[in-house]
């Protein structure tokens, strides 16, 4: 199979343990709606975003399948095309499993951590816009306060701050060159994306978004997101 040109395929992480968080993140619901529907619907929002893959832990497939039919008979026909599949036990196994189940389905590739559920769909159309004109892009925030290197808890160092950038996700490139950036040294535990490409030689274009794209790491994080939501939904009442 050929993926028709320009389309663009998603891998949603969301085989993490949650060990900082205390649980499985993925499992949670905010605003009374699982946590990965709320990417899934950004994304969905998103023209040109043919498929979603949701990159599980190999236990929670079943219950993934379930997630993403129902997912998929709310929104009809507007919706992406999902497929589920196993994790691994990193990070990067996840990500790479979940890159060549796009293969055929995509000519661009989006990796997108589901414990960022805010990420808006404009955020997403722009990493898609730089990751066509560039070749490979990332979002993120730049540093608001002094940055400094420290060791052994004393500062030894200053950073400059304009040269610091908080990055997030999504990240992405075309699918080919994700699926060599991840296949080229399997020991690294790459952490992110950009990375695995930059490791490549190929260089990532920085997007800004915001601060409202937060990871959702430690208890109560899962709060904060939530007051996001609703004051995202008051914004649209108000609207309405």
């Amino acid at each position: 199979m050929t993926a028709a040109p320009g389309t663009v395929g998603v891998v949603v992480a969301a085989a993490g343990a949650g060990r900082r968080f205390g649980s499985a993140k993925q499992h949670l619901e905010l605003a009374g709606t699982p946590l990965i529907h709320h990417s899934m619907d950004a994304f969905a929002a998103v023209e040109g975003v043919a498929r979603l893959v949701l990159a599980v832990r190999e236990e929670d497939v079943s219950l993934f399948r379930e997630l993403a039919g129902a997912w998929s008979s709310s929104r009809g026909s507007r919706a992406p095309e999902v497929d589920v599949v196993p994790g691994g036990a990193r990070r990067r196994d996840s990500v790479q499993r979940g890159l060549e189940a796009l293969r055929g389905h995509a000519e661009w590739a989006l990796v997108h951590d589901a414990a960022r559920p805010l990420v808006t769909p404009e955020e997403v159309r722009r990493v898609i816009e730089a990751i066509r004109r560039h070749g490979a892009a990332a979002i993120g925030t730049p540093a608001l306060d002094s940055m400094k290197r420290v060791r052994e808890g004393t500062i030894v160092d200053e950073i400059p701050r304009d040269e610091v950038w908080t990055v997030q996700t999504p990240q992405g490139a075309r699918l080919e060159d994700l699926i060599a950036a991840y296949s080229k040294d399997p020991a690294t535990d790459w952490t992110d994306e950009a990375s695995a490409l930059r490791a490549m030689g190929i260089a990532v274009t920085v997007v800004e978004g915001s601060r409202e794209n937060l990871k959702i790491t430690r208890p109560g994080d899962e709060a904060m997101a939530e007051r996001i939501i609703e004051g995202r939904r008051s914004v649209g009442r108000a609207r309405g």
